[in-house]
């Protein structure tokens, strides 16, 4: 008999199989009307009768069928455990008593907690031969490595950061800023002077680019 895990206060739909008492063989077309359901809760001593009603009740096929218990059924912990016989208005043969296993678990409601992340606002200034700024030309960094960062949920733990792409235009005075998490490894590029390399996002608020070994 396998163990399904569900959770608690959730009404939820759990398979039987029906079976003949003669060959086993899987039994097909049955109705709610035509079964009888038992269930008892972990505090419980004793079976309750569960009273089906059409929407309580489908065929998967193949002698599978399916029972739906409510979420008045579900709300205890721990284990429940339900049985499926054959009732008097079964035509015959009868059907092998099912007895079915669930593990109800509890659901735990959370907000998940906003993680600030440190970073360094890398700016720098572009400029033309002549000492003109260089006005709306792209800077961009993707970031190839990132460092690990500090959860809470569902315990304190390490956590992963997404590798993106970090992106700005030069103002009117050729003046850039990217925001990038310190410690990660960029792959930092500015087509207009053809600049591109590697770095080490360094563990300050904000550092102008060229001055970063």
């Amino acid at each position: 008999m396998s163990c399904l895990s569900i959770l608690q206060s959730t009404a939820t739909w759990l398979p039987f199989v029906a079976t003949d008492t003669t060959d086993d063989a899987p039994r097909t077309g049955i109705t709610y009307l035509q079964v009888a359901v038992l269930y008892k809760k972990s505090t419980q001593s004793s079976f309750q009768v569960k009273a089906l009603v059409t929407g309580d009740f489908r065929e998967i096929g193949n002698g599978v069928y399916e029972i739906l218990f409510s979420v008045a059924e579900l709300n205890t912990l721990g284990s429940f455990i339900f049985i499926v016989n054959g009732n008097g208005v079964l035509p015959i043969p009868a059907l092998n008593q099912y007895v079915g296993l669930a593990q109800v678990l509890s659901v735990t409601a959370y907000t998940p907690a906003t993680v600030v992340l440190p970073t360094n606002v890398v700016t720098g200034n572009l400029l033309s031969a002549t000492g003109a700024p260089l006005v709306g030309e792209a800077v961009s960094a993707r970031i190839m490595a990132a460092p690990t960062v500090l959860g809470t949920y569902p315990a304190p733990g390490l956590g992963g950061v997404g590798t993106d792409i970090v992106a700005a235009v030069t103002d009117a005075a050729g003046f850039f800023a990217l925001e990038l998490l310190q410690g990660a490894v960029v792959d930092l590029v500015i087509p207009v002077i053809n600049y591109r390399r590697t770095l080490t996002v360094p563990a300050n608020s904000t550092d102008n680019l060229f001055d970063i070994p």
